[in-house]
């Protein structure tokens, strides 16, 4: 259902900037989101979009939230999602009602489609998984994520149930030397000249930077030969 909107915004942007790979298109759709659309979204995430509904075609993929199919669907010049549906059927699969509306009376006259169209989107979104009410998305709240609504605010990402159950950051020294002395992994971000550590693998909650896996080297650096601004002692 996502997969055509997906794939065409991609090769607009390829047009718009010239063949490029699939991360520097990313980030010029993210770019331009931004700023002629006020729609805030990371590359990776774009990324990782083209790379489930395009590349791999998962069919468990969730459908897109409303607030980011405005956006894109505005980049590829339509004024809403009804108008894309109107060129592009095949968007809502094992539905037949749009193809019949263009080749009957009505589609000879692509105004009175799009308000026909536009006065039946609101139930099918629903149908269809566009409006959902259940929580699929997480927010970060200060050293873990939570289970929300999706709503496109930031830091909010895709619902994850390992992320959400083993994704945490760890502002104690004696935190992260009990968990070092369990063998269990952990791994860190630097910027800015702060070091942060986290229980799981992926990217920064805030920055959206590709964690590391903390070594030997980067633990008796950070963490047993000096006290990080970071860090803390536990009482």
């Amino acid at each position: 259902m996502s997969k055509k909107l997906i794939a065409l915004v991609f090769k607009k942007a390829e047009e718009e900037i010239g063949p490029s790979k699939k991360t520097q298109r990313a980030q010029h759709i993210s770019d331009v989101l931004l700023e002629d659309y006020k729609y805030q979204i990371s590359e990776r995430r774009l990324r990782d979009y083209y790379t489930n509904y395009v590349e791999k075609e998962k069919k468990s993929n969730e459908a897109l939230r409303p607030q980011l199919i405005e956006p894109l669907c505005k980049y590829l010049g339509y004024d809403n999602y009804a108008s894309f549906v109107v060129d592009h059927p095949s968007e809502k699969e094992g539905r037949s009602f749009e193809k019949e509306l263009r080749v009957g009376v009505l589609g000879k006259n692509k105004n009175a489609l799009i308000v026909t169209v536009s006065a039946i989107a609101l139930s099918c979104l629903t149908y269809f998984g566009f409006v959902n009410e259940e929580q699929n998305c997480m927010i970060w709240k200060q050293d873990h994520f939570e289970q929300t609504v999706c709503s496109g605010v930031p830091l909010e990402r895709p619902y994850d149930e390992l992320t959400l159950n083993e994704f945490r950051r760890i502002s104690y020294k004696d935190s992260l030397i009990e968990r070092k002395a369990n063998k269990k992994e952990l791994w860190y971000d630097k910027s800015n000249g702060q070091v942060e550590f986290f229980t799981y693998h992926g990217f920064h909650p805030e920055n959206d930077k590709p964690l590391k896996n903390v070594t030997d080297y980067i633990f008796k650096t950070y963490v047993l030969d000096k006290m990080n601004d970071s860090l803390t002692t536990k009482p």
